[in-house]
Formats: structure tokens, C-alpha cells, sequence
């Protein structure tokens, strides 16, 4: 007689140790789905100058965007059966949620004198009205995005030449991400029916900024940065091959 525990699975997700190194769709897919759980996570080291055990703060991580922090408990709804805008195969809700969700990141203007808090420079605008950044958060759901579609590159006719080169970029820059910001909210367990091990419960409370408040700053200091009334490169030769080729589905990256 057959031993019905050796048909079921021997470990519980996230703790199961890795069997080959290299990474398949599946690998990828389970990477996105909890680095989701953190990304979304704005944490408070990543948005404002972060303070020391001792009282002080580190003026590096200074941003002006702080002053849009509005901090509150959020549960995340994130198990493995519930859905939402974001999650799933690519579809026009979809396309419009993430859209929706990266639409003031192109570009933001901010003054001379956050970057001299910082000890940085950027590109300025050509008008004089400042100079041109973007807030983090944006590259990383940028990342998140090419991630999930990399998960569905014939529907998205990915044909960028660095391909693999983007995506590990965008993997490592999620993951330095998630061990800076050290998310240490409890993962809590359960036993569920016909299943050997503790079954993890995803709806977790976290800290985390008013994702309203800091996309109503962005939008309100945010400008084209595909404006040559603002952006020109000053030493740019459009006849000279561009180290990059993005082409997906006719989006801009």
C-alpha cells in the first residue's frame, strides 16, 4: 500500500531549501510574489533620512518626498488564491492597474537644495526650474513589472537585445532592496487539512506609508522627462547606435 504522505509535498514554500541553481519560470514567479509582499512596503529608512540607534540620522538617505509620509498599520492580502489588479495573466485591467501605477514616475523636479543634503548632482532642467530625479519606489516596481512580464515574453514580445542582463539587474536591485529594508513583521503558521507541514499565513500587518499620499506628491512634482524644452543631451549623435534596444509590446520601458 502506498504511503499517502510521500504524494504530498515535503516542505512548506518559502522554506524549502533549493534543489538545482539554476532558475526556472517557476523560480522567478515565487520571487515576484514575495518580493511583492515587500516592495509595497515603503519603509521608513528608504523615504527619509533613516535615524541611528544613537538619535541621529544618516543625511544621505534625505528626501524631499518625506514630507508626504503618512504612516499606517495595512494587512496584506496576499495568499496564494487571492487576486487583484496586478496579479494574473496579462489583460486590459491589468496593463491599466500598472500603468495607473507608474504614471507620475517618469520624471520628478526637485531643487538644488535637496541635492546638496544628499552630496549629489543631476541633470538639470533647461529652463532653471530645477533638476531631474525619481523616487526609488518607482524604479523597483518598474522592475517588478519587467519581472511579471519576463514570466509572459511572447505576449509581451520582449525583444530588448540585454534581455537577461535586465531582469537580473532588476532581481538583484529587489533583492538588495528587501535585506536593506529588513521587513521583520511576523509570518504566522497554521496546519491545514490533508497537508504535513505548517502552512504560512500571508495576511501579515505592516507598517507602511499611505500609498495615496506619496503618489499625490509625485504627480504634483513630476514634468516630461521626454521634453526637449527641459532634456537634451548636450553631446548626444542620434546617427551612433544606442547602447539599448527596448521594445516591449510598443510600451516604453
Amino acid at each position: 500500500m502506498k504511503n499517502s504522505q510521500s504524494e504530498l509535498p515535503e516542505e512548506t514554500p518559502f522554506l524549502k531549501a533549493p534543489t538545482s541553481p539554476a532558475v526556472d519560470q517557476d523560480s522567478v514567479f515565487v520571487l515576484t510574489v514575495y518580493t511583492t509582499i515587500f516592495i509595497l512596503f515603503w519603509d521608513h529608512s528608504q523615504s527619509r533620512s533613516c535615524p541611528r540607534a544613537d538619535g541621529h540620522e544618516f543625511p544621505h538617505t534625505y528626501s524631499p518626498a518625506s514630507e508626504a509620509l503618512k504612516w499606517e498599520v495595512r494587512t496584506f492580502q496576499n495568499q496564494l488564491e487571492t487576486s487583484n489588479p496586478y496579479k494574473g495573466p496579462p489583460r486590459p485591467e491589468l496593463e491599466e492597474a500598472w500603468h495607473n501605477l507608474l504614471h507620475p514616475s517618469a520624471a520628478i523636479r526637485v531643487s538644488k537644495e535637496a541635492l546638496d543634503r544628499i552630496n549629489r548632482t543631476s541633470v538639470e532642467l533647461l529652463d532653471g526650474s530645477g533638476y531631474m530625479v525619481a523616487l526609488d519606489v518607482y524604479h523597483q516596481l518598474h522592475c517588478l513589472r519587467w519581472v511579471r512580464r519576463y514570466l509572459h515574453q511572447d505576449y509581451y514580445n520582449m525583444t530588448e537585445k540585454n534581455l537577461g542582463q535586465h531582469i537580473d539587474h532588476c532581481l538583484d536591485g529587489l533583492r538588495q532592496y528587501v535585506m536593506c529594508n529588513a521587513d521583520l513583521a511576523l509570518n504566522t503558521f497554521d496546519w491545514i487539512p490533508n497537508y504535513p507541514r505548517p502552512w504560512p499565513n500571508f495576511e501579515v500587518a505592516h507598517k507602511c506609508a499611505n500609498w495615496e499620499s506619496i503618489e499625490e506628491w509625485a504627480s504634483m512634482h513630476s514634468f516630461n522627462g521626454y521634453d526637449p524644452d527641459l532634456i537634451s543631451h548636450p553631446d548626444y549623435h542620434p546617427e551612433l547606435p544606442s547602447p539599448f534596444n527596448f521594445t516591449v509590446s510598443g510600451n516604453s520601458p
